[in-house]
């Protein structure tokens, strides 16, 4: 004997499937937060929803944030390294560009080397490798380029340790 009303639950799944819903991941990490930008829903961050600008070096990377206005805002910057890090998932293996990255495939990667905002040692910065979940900070120079994804918001804090 079937449940009363189990009937509705193919009905709505059939319904969403219709209109380009997908009833099977309702917890969905990344959502259309504007036209071009993706809001994480573990961070509250809003993710420019690709990368930007083709390979460029640090100066014209963090230019390019702090001058970009998009989906309504302008507010934009790059992100720090821990912020690019929480990006970083293990269980997804998305192309980008000619390798293989670990990141939700919301995000349109064609490097897994992404600038940070992070200073490293004297004339360093941090980038992420979004491959493996690794962070780098060489030595700036004007030949060395990376990816740049902007983001706009705060992080939650970090819980502070006893």
């Amino acid at each position: 004997m079937t449940p009363r009303g189990a009937w509705a639950i193919p009905l709505l799944a059939g319904i969403a499937a219709a209109c380009g819903l997908d009833a099977g991941e309702p917890d969905a990490r990344f959502a259309v937060a504007g036209t071009g930008a993706l809001r994480d829903a573990r961070t509250g961050l809003v993710w420019t929803d690709r990368d930007l600008g083709g390979e460029l070096d640090w100066h014209a990377a963090e230019a390019l944030c702090r001058e970009l206005s998009r989906a309504g805002h302008d507010d934009w910057r790059l992100p720090e390294i821990s912020e690019l890090e929480v990006l970083h998932d293990a269980d997804e293996a998305q192309p980008c560009g000619r390798f293989t990255c670990a990141v939700d495939p919301a995000l349109a990667l064609q490097s897994p080397y992404v600038w940070s905002a992070t200073p490293g040692p004297p004339q360093r910065r941090f980038y992420a490798d979004l491959r493996f979940g690794s962070k780098l900070a060489p030595r700036l120079r004007p030949d060395l380029t990376r990816r740049v994804l902007c983001v706009r918001g705060n992080a939650p804090a970090a819980p502070s340790e006893p």
